[in-house]
């Protein structure tokens, strides 16, 4: 009987098994299992499984032929009773002060001096198992479908980030472009110049020696004339003097044109703008912004700055402010409409540089880094840059129209005026218009996809939103507003609108990005007229009418 029952054990150990039966292996047996149970995560065989379902008649058991779950569950059975700071040890107690779960290891690295660590076995106990088993598969559910939305948000994220850099290289690239074909264009200016100049001065070379050659040809037909006429003839010598006489003058004159004579060239380059370039730190600012314009953006603290210029041209009215913007290095440009200038104001608001203008500014927008677009109560757009606190006008734009706002976004200028919304190129060449009755103040979208639109209609309550793809197309947006007058988007593509012209409502509302609802409001002690925000500084600066001073709030989002 012993040495029958040797030979299966023999056997036994010589043959490998996926599983083995639990019961069997406690016996010291190695008996392949045949079956799981889910609950007690155990393996059995034939033998064992019967005895197994005579006690748990509500397990679930899985055959072989479910083998393949057998892992999964096996799996995700070591996922919860595993510790997952140190793999391959189980999860023994429980740190009430900390509430984490903790391995033997945990407990010495982390819990040594904890006094709320219990074991599981003790806490489970006083543990309300069966009212949070039955919340937990629907908690878990609504969990697992929010990270399923969250993921297929971060997939679009991922797309359109991708969609993005793209076409920001290509930005950078056209950017680049065109840089090097006004480079090119002031070479080939430099160089028209140069060729100019030769072709003259070399053309009166070329003559004085021509005029050289034929004053020496009349010299020798006197000097032959000479060789041929007797002393005698009186008059014959008397036109020979003469002529001589009057060769003579023109030899004179001759020599006396000395103005091309011992003439170089050299250039002189614009040192100027080769500093200003080498200055640059590069072709422009990367921007980042959130594809989330509806954001609200939260004020709270406020500080009150002066922007009065207190010099000898320093200002003789109260300012008003009808725009701000900020410049790459923290500085803010803001344009003062009752004391027409423009003031540069350091980051921490103070007053480093002004320029004046004979007439009133209207609107202003950033048109690059250290450059703003400025539009004024009769027909012209002033260009201007800030190189080392220093404001400069670039270059002018005369309209056939009246002005009275200006948005900016790509090469592409929209003006306002009382009738129409136009969009130019910066040439100055109109690409094409709309009709909007009373059109006051605008302001485009960082992608340059909408314009929005403060006019005079009803009363001076309307906010109109526009479209654009080829071209502007009519309102798509309305909302009513109380005596709308400046508009400003944020690089994240909030729309924010001052409501205080004229005894307005005083105070700032932001839009959604359709221009239909109002998200949030705040009020201004004044007459709000211009508002800028700072996504660098996490502020929101608002200019007022008829105030030497402007608000600056800090945000919270």
């Amino acid at each position: 009987m012993a040495e029958r029952m040797e030979t299966p054990l023999q056997l036994a150990s010589d043959s490998v098994y996926d599983c083995l039966c639990f019961g069997c292996e406690e016996s010291g047996l190695q008996i392949e299992a045949q079956y799981f149970c889910k609950r007690c995560q155990r393996h059995f065989c034939e033998n064992c499984v019967g005895h197994h379902n005579q006690i748990f008649k509500n397990h679930v058991v899985l055959g072989k032929g479910d083998k393949s779950d057998w892992s999964h569950t096996e799996a995700t059975m070591n996922y919860i009773t595993l510790c997952e700071q140190h793999p391959g040890e189980t999860i023994k107690m429980f740190c009430k002060g900390h509430r984490r779960l903790c391995c033997i290891y945990c407990l010495h690295s982390d819990h040594r001096l904890c006094e709320q660590v219990v074991r599981i076995g003790e806490d489970a106990e006083e543990f309300d198992v069966e009212d949070h088993f039955k919340e937990l598969p629907e908690n878990i559910l609504a969990k697992c479908e929010k990270f399923k939305l969250e993921h297929i948000d971060m997939e679009k994220q991922l797309e359109t980030l991708q969609i993005s850099y793209d076409e920001t290289l290509l930005e950078i690239a056209s950017f680049q472009k065109k840089m090097t074909d006004v480079i090119e264009k002031l070479g080939q200016c430099s160089t028209s110049e140069l060729e100019t100049m030769f072709t003259r001065i070399n053309e009166t070379c070329k003559n004085e020696m021509q005029r050289h050659t034929e004053i020496n040809q009349r010299y020798k037909l006197l000097q032959r004339g000479i060789e041929c006429i007797k002393q005698e003839n009186k008059q014959l010598v008397f036109i020979l003097c003469k002529k001589y006489d009057t060769l003579s003058e023109e030899t004179d004159s001759l020599y006396e044109r000395k103005d091309n004579r011992d003439i170089n060239f050299r250039f002189q380059y614009e040192a100027s703008m080769l500093q200003l370039v080498s200055e640059l730190g590069s072709l422009g600012k990367i921007q980042t912004y959130r594809n989330n314009p509806n954001q609200v953006i939260k004020v709270s603290d406020m500080t009150k700055h002066d922007i009065r210029v207190c010099s000898d041209s320093g200002d003789s009215n109260k300012a008003t402010i009808i725009d701000i913007c900020e410049l790459a290095d923290g500085e803010f440009i803001i344009a003062d409409s009752f004391n027409k200038k423009v003031k540069l104001l350091d980051d921490s608001f103070k007053v480093v540089s002004h320029l004046s203008f004979p007439r009133t500014p209207r609107q202003m927008c950033n048109v690059s880094a250290y450059s703003v677009a400025l539009i004024f109560d009769d027909r012209d757009l002033n260009f201007i840059r800030v190189n080392r606190q220093r404001i400069m006008v670039e270059r002018i734009i005369t309209f056939e129209h009246l002005c009275y706002g200006i948005g900016y976004h790509n090469d592409e200028i929209f003006v306002t005026d009382a009738e129409e919304i136009y969009c130019y190129n910066l040439e100055g060449q109109c690409k094409h218009e709309i009709s909007l009755a009373q059109a006051r103040k605008c302001a485009v979208s960082p992608d340059g996809t909408t314009v929005y639109v403060t006019t005079f209609q009803k009363g001076w309550n309307s906010c109109l939103t526009l479209e654009k793809a080829e071209t502007l197309q009519p309102p798509s947006g309305e909302i009513e507003l109380n005596r709308p007058d400046g508009v400003h988007v944020t690089s994240n593509g909030q729309v924010l609108v001052c409501c205080g012209v004229f005894w307005g409502s005083g105070e700032v509302v932001q839009l959604d990005s359709e221009g239909k609802d109002i998200l949030a409001r705040f009020s201004v002690s004044g007459s709000p007229q211009c508002v800028c925000y700072s996504k660098e500084k996490g502020i929101l600066l608002v200019g007022l009418y008829s105030s030497d001073t402007i608000h600056v709030f800090e945000t919270t989002r």
